[in-house]
């Protein structure tokens, strides 16, 4: 129950009253599963009865007045009767499991929504510290998990057990005694095998969870570098990580699926011997056989119904339970999105054209910066200024602080104390404003698999990518010649990763979809330390045509590459000094 009150803790007001309407649908369901059952009896009472319509003179001037004169008439009649009522009850079971697939599909495509959105949300920091395994696994399994292996269930198991009530009342009103017999075994074997498998089954959804993380970060990994896995010849060191996680998942699924299966041999078995000895305590308690045999087609008939109803409900409770480990995993990103929905808020603000006015320059003043778990300060107390259209180069050793600050800079991260200002205005007062006048080329360029015209105009939408800016961008990245010597031209579409370019082409995408922006200022981040000095050198001529129009701040461990800047930051042991 305190897992039931936890997963119905996540829903809207107006959620709760649609799955109110659902309980409303299945206890009518009940109802008429109780009375399909009940209807048996009058019917094979009355077939081993020839004279019913002689005996009972008022079902017999009922049925005259509809035709029916004889028995063979009235079994006929009784039949097709029958045969409607069940038509018409499973037409109403089959719409009652729609209406409940429909609002969990509805909720699910909502939910993986609104999970991702929040993944997106996360600052930059938080990805820092979260295996990228971890969130594809709750993006891509979290609403599947709460609405088809949680939700459905819970429908099932609530409807399964108002089938139960609704079936005891209708055997109490036939026969108390047989009716609190089998009702009551029922109970207690149920409720043993709950109590047996209990631990169980949480326990290996907890193993599942883990494991699930596991194998998902191996495949990232084995295949994501499958360039360096070959040349490396590591192969077999990535089967063999992936097997282990995904061994011990597949353990784990495998014995919670023997655990769901036991309980249906089990019931069955009990459920049948405990009808044979009721009919020998009737026999033994004076019955007659001829008494027995309609009350033994109306248990026949429960029977067929109750085990399957049994099975079901410590199926089902044994599904939440195992997935229980899971929820408590994402339960606080799920109150989060309950939140936003009683009080709508986007958290992914909507791309805006606006830009910070950006005319005199950046003054960086008393910036500090240290990570939260963190004791050193990356950055100390630094201060300097770059003037708009100037080259600014940062050097340094590997981890004094350059790639920190151009992260701060590009407001990905929150600087600890002090401030960048851009003309007289904090940057970190208006982030996407800010961001709005900035490019930036990584070392390593993500690409993704699509056309050359989609990765340069990255996020926009096809029918909106301005072709005659996409073709001056081209021109001034000196990739013009390359793509339209191409059969499909910027149709072309690239491979995962870019697989299908060279580095140096891969690097003028980049730089293309950094001018594509209409940057102030161009942000290279070693943007070509990995290509070889030919394909370097190129590359910086052609960012150096941009010198005087747009801002260049880069960081390169080649002197090379920053040997036209006006001035170079450099980045030692916290501090900045200008050489």
């Amino acid at each position: 129950m305190r897992d039931l009150i936890k997963f119905f803790s996540i829903f809207t007001f107006s959620q709760k009253k649609e799955f109110a309407f659902i309980l409303v649908i299945i206890m009518i369901g009940a109802v008429l599963e109780s009375i399909g059952i009940g209807a048996i009896l009058p019917l094979i009472s009355v077939l081993g009865d020839p004279d019913f319509l002689l005996q009972h003179s008022e079902f017999l001037f009922v049925a005259g007045k509809i035709g029916i004169h004889s028995h063979r008439d009235f079994m006929l009649a009784g039949t097709v009767s029958l045969i409607i009522l069940y038509f018409v009850k499973n037409m109403y079971i089959a719409w009652e499991i729609y209406i409940q697939r429909r609002t969990a599909m509805k909720y699910q495509i909502f939910y993986s929504k609104e999970i991702m959105a929040t993944y997106l949300a996360k600052s930059y920091s938080f990805h820092l510290n979260h295996n990228t395994a971890q969130l594809l696994r709750n993006v891509n399994s979290g609403a599947q998990v709460i609405f088809n292996n949680m939700f459905m269930p819970i429908c099932y198991l609530v409807s399964e057990l108002a089938t139960i009530v609704a079936i005891w009342f209708m055997l109490v009103l036939v026969d108390a005694f047989t009716a609190i017999i089998v009702v009551g075994l029922m109970i207690i074997v149920i409720l043993l095998i709950i109590r047996s498998f209990r631990k169980k089954v949480v326990r290996q959804g907890s193993i599942q969870n883990e494991a699930s993380v596991d194998y998902l970060k191996w495949i990232n990994q084995g295949l994501g570098a499958i360039k360096e896995t070959k040349i490396l010849r590591r192969e077999s060191f990535f089967l063999m990580r992936f097997n282990e996680g995904y061994r011990k998942y597949a353990k784990a699924l495998q014995e919670y699926g023997l655990l769901a299966d036991l309980p249906r041999v089990i019931i069955e078995m009990l459920v049948v011997v405990g009808l044979l000895l009721l009919i020998i305590v009737k026999i033994l308690m004076g019955n007659q056989s001829t008494d027995i045999i309609p009350l033994l087609g109306l248990l026949a008939m429960a029977a067929f119904r109750l085990m399957p109803s049994a099975n079901r409900i410590v199926s089902c409770y044994n599904t939440v339970k195992n997935q229980m480990p899971f929820f408590n995993e994402i339960y606080d990103i799920l109150l989060n999105i309950k939140e936003r929905s009683i009080h709508p808020v986007a958290i992914i603000p909507d791309y805006k054209e606006e830009k910070l006015d950006f005319n005199k320059g950046l003054r960086i003043q008393h910036l500090s910066f240290h990570y939260p778990d963190g004791v050193d300060k990356i950055l100390d107390d630094v201060s300097f200024s770059i003037p708009k259209g100037t080259f600014v180069g940062i050097v340094g050793p590997s981890g004094a602080g350059k790639t920190t600050f151009v992260d701060i800079l590009l407001g990905l991260l929150p600087p600890t104390c002090g401030s960048i200002m851009c003309d007289d205005k904090n940057i970190m007062t208006d982030i996407r404003s800010w961001q709005g006048n900035l490019a930036y080329v990584p070392q390593d360029i993500y690409l993704l698999d699509c056309s050359i015209r989609e990765n340069i105009a990255l996020g926009v939408p096809v029918d909106d990518i301005d072709d005659n800016l996409l073709k001056r961008v081209l021109e001034m990245a000196e990739l013009s010649d390359f793509v339209y010597s191409l059969t499909d031209g910027v149709d072309t579409f690239v491979g995962e990763r870019g697989v299908k370019l060279s580095g140096g082409q891969r690097q003028r995408i980049g730089i293309a979809r950094a001018l594509y922006q209409k940057p102030e200022i161009l942000i290279l981040d070693e943007a070509t330390s990995a290509l070889d000095n030919e394909t370097e050198k190129a590359i910086t001529e052609t960012i150096l045509k941009f010198k005087g129009n747009i801002t260049i701040i880069a960081i390169a461990h080649r002197v090379s590459t920053l040997a036209e800047c006006d001035f170079k930051l450099l980045f030692e042991n916290g501090k900045v000094s200008i050489i």
